[in-house]
């Protein structure tokens, strides 16, 4: 007891060493997000904050989006759901909630959730782009094409995917000279095989 007495009171006195707050193992975290930590140590910090403060919602936002990073879309969902229930403010989270219904095969939540990011954030290029994506999947042809049109004008320098992917389209609505110029475009903002190879048969 007088050992027990003495502890506390020098804790008082110089404040006892502590370990790391749940914050700091969050930052440790989102290093892994930026390419400065290795995945798996960047999993072990975010784990170690959850396991902390099991109701800090930012530190599921940050896992949820290491496991997109790893490919864990499943665990990436699962965490996004558990975040957005501590925190409804976390409506960063949308998109990639969109890419990861995406990876599993959800085209249909996906395509709602990439419309929520959008809504929220009307130049979101990236959430077009990949919206026109599902959308193709999803056999809205018309739809894809407003997106791609979308994505390419908020960043006109940025998508030769999309350029790609909009100039096909073009062509397959027999557009071919507009579908001809997006395959050139995209095949000038990254040359290609398989770009040229589309433009060899479709462009001559």
């Amino acid at each position: 007891m007088k050992a027990l007495l003495i502890l506390a009171l020098s804790c008082v006195l110089f404040a006892c060493k502590q370990g790391p707050s749940a914050a700091a193992y969050v930052a440790e975290g989102n290093k892994g997000l930026n390419h400065k930590l290795p995945y798996r140590e960047a999993l072990a910090a975010y784990n170690s904050a959850i396991d902390l403060k099991p109701d800090y919602a930012v530190a599921y936002a940050g896992r949820g989006q290491l496991d997109i990073k790893m490919h864990n879309f499943f665990g990436a969902l699962n965490d996004f759901k558990k975040a957005r229930s501590l925190d409804p403010k976390l409506t960063g989270l949308f998109y990639f909630i969109g890419f990861a219904k995406e990876q599993v095969g959800d085209h249909e939540g996906s395509q709602v959730a990439y419309t929520k990011a959008i809504e929220l954030e009307p130049k979101n290029a990236q959430a077009y782009a990949d919206r026109a994506f599902v959308r193709q999947i999803l056999k809205d042809q018309n739809g894809a094409l407003q997106d791609f049109n979308a994505a390419i004008s908020i960043k006109p320098d940025s998508f030769p995917d999309v350029y790609l992917a909009r100039g096909l389209l073009k062509i397959q609505k027999n557009d071919k000279s507009a579908g001809c110029a997006d395959l050139r475009q995209s095949l000038k903002l990254e040359p290609d095989s398989i770009t040229r190879h589309y433009i060899e048969i479709n462009c001559k």
